[in-house]
């Protein structure tokens, strides 16, 4: 006779709890199953399974601690560090935090871990902040968020998938389940489905409960998550079906049934949009990033590093979060902070590489080679002139490129620029002046019957690229298809530059044997 199966029984159902015998044996289709006492576990997909089992794989994270060690002393490309990091090592945790009920201490070691190689990787001292580990490699970071960090977001995607669960009969046992592990800690014997969403999203009081459910877990994760994201939010819709708020940059992302696939992805990137902005908050090691992070070009090498020489990523990192071991850098008391070359009061990072007047040649050739770069991407150079005055007007001003058709009596000129990237504001600010430079020659050129447009070219020291640069390639004519490649080789040459003058400023030792030479028109 078959058994009917009903799940809101089942789900109601109390089993009183015995001792089960070790010498039973159990088959299921011919092979024998294994009888666990309390405390014995199996291993599932390297998780330790069974009843009132400690479920941390503390072997699965030795392990991964071993692997660390071994990419950190490979001679793998520290680009290819990183990528095996994220490739290989990290995912062997990936199933036991979105499944296991881990402690957070053990994670807490491992991320440790993590983040010593990964700086160790980037070339960075251990006073240097650590958010660099946690953001995305399109914003300048190694896309490596803690660990801690994503077992609460695996607690809220398993409460979420089961309660959103297509099969009805898994969501009507998973109802049940927080029903009935809800009820008494809200002291609610039927609790409505707006309770029930104030209790996992961590608002309502509750009175102590010796439970740990997936429900206990994902609440508890609400309320750490809600110290770094105003939320994440459950509720119960008008249709009658459960969602979660998450929020992230620019508005709150709505998670229901129909899209409960991409809810891991959205809680990861706004955990890592708060580590930016957290890094984006401190007055010294974030006014780079407040410029590089806005731009995925900007950060390009970080992936594969094209273009890019190792002495270049061994110094690109330490300037961009402004731990270079210069006077005015160095975090002692009572030292001698002025330039150890030309004599100013503070010898930052921004004077060395954009300020410091004994490296204007080095200067020169990185300005160049911004220039010479732009040049080889236009279509046609037939009306262009380099650094040149232009013939017919009364002005000595030599604009960086000009391009003059008397045919469709229309003239473009366009300026370059590398300042420091002291806030996104600096980059703004230069772009203003290189324009306003400018605007007397536009108007002599008006006057004589040209349409005359200014603009600039502005590429931070440390290859921050302004997006407003897209404007300006349009009005050289460089086609869009090729843009993206020379924003890499712009970029990179740049840094190439700036590692250039910071080595010829503190070694006194001059890094280059020849000048940029810009292409013959």
């Amino acid at each position: 006779m078959g058994l009917e199966f009903n799940a809101a029984k089942c789900a109601t159902l109390h089993i009183k709890t015995r001792k089960a015998r070790k010498d039973t044996d159990t088959y299921i289709q011919g092979q024998r199953i294994p009888t666990l006492d309390h405390g014995e576990a199996y291993q599932h997909l390297g998780v330790p399974t069974g009843l009132y089992v400690e479920q941390t794989p503390e072997a699965t994270f030795q392990k991964m601690i071993e692997d660390l060690q071994a990419v950190e002393a490979s001679l793998l490309t520290p680009w290819q560090k990183l990528d095996a990091i994220r490739t290989f090592i990290i995912p062997q945790a990936q199933f036991t935090l979105l499944t296991a009920n881990i402690k957070k201490s053990a994670l807490d070691v491992l991320d440790k871990k993590v983040k010593l190689v990964a700086k160790s990787i980037f070339n960075l001292p251990r006073r240097a902040s650590p958010e660099i580990v946690f953001i995305p490699t399109q914003q300048g970071g190694a896309n490596l968020p803690p660990l801690s960090e994503l077992a609460d977001v695996g607690s809220l995607v398993r409460a979420f998938k089961m309660l959103s669960c297509p099969d009805p009969a898994v969501q009507t046992i998973a109802e049940a389940s927080i029903r009935h592990s809800a009820a008494p800690v809200l002291q609610q014997r039927e609790p409505t489905y707006d309770q029930l969403c104030a209790y996992l999203s961590g608002d309502a009081t509750p009175n102590y409960s010796r439970a740990s459910t997936i429900w206990s877990a994902a609440r508890s994760a609400a309320r750490r998550l809600v110290n770094k994201l105003p939320g994440p939010r459950w509720s119960w819709t008008d249709s009658k079906r459960w969602s979660l708020t998450v929020p992230n940059q620019l508005k709150n992302t709505i998670i229901d049934a129909g899209s409960r696939k991409e809810l891991h992805h959205h809680l990861r990137r706004s955990i890592q949009q708060y580590h930016l902005e957290k890094l984006l908050t401190k007055p010294d090691q974030g006014k780079v990033f407040d410029v590089s992070s806005r731009n995925a070009e900007s950060n390009h090498f970080l992936q594969y590093g094209r273009h890019t020489r190792f002495c270049d990523w061994r110094f690109v990192h330490r300037a961009r979060l402004g731990v270079l071991p210069l006077r005015a850098c160095i975090r002692v008391a009572n030292i001698d902070r002025k330039c150890r070359v030309c004599g100013y009061p503070e010898e930052t990072t921004a004077h060395v590489l954009c300020h410091c007047m004994r490296h204007s040649r080095a200067s020169n050739n990185r300005h160049r080679s911004v220039i010479k770069h732009l040049v080889m991407a236009m279509q046609s150079t037939r009306n262009l002139r380099v650094e040149k005055t232009v013939p017919g007007v009364n002005s000595r001003d030599k604009p960086d490129l000009v391009i003059i058709n008397t045919s469709s009596k229309q003239a473009v000129i366009i300026d370059v620029a590398c300042p420091f990237e002291n806030r996104y504001e600096a980059l703004e600010r230069k772009r203003i002046e290189n324009v306003q430079k400018y605007l007397p020659l536009a108007e002599a050129l008006q006057q004589q019957g040209f349409e005359t447009v200014v603009d600039a070219v502005v590429v931070g020291s440390l290859g921050s690229w302004d997006p407003s640069n897209e404007s300006s390639m349009a009005l050289l004519g460089i086609p869009e298809k090729r843009r993206k490649t020379i924003k890499k080789l712009i970029i990179s040459d740049v840094i190439r530059w700036s590692r250039d003058i910071y080595v010829e400023h503190v070694s006194r030792a001059r890094q280059y044997k020849e000048d940029v030479v810009l292409p013959k028109l």
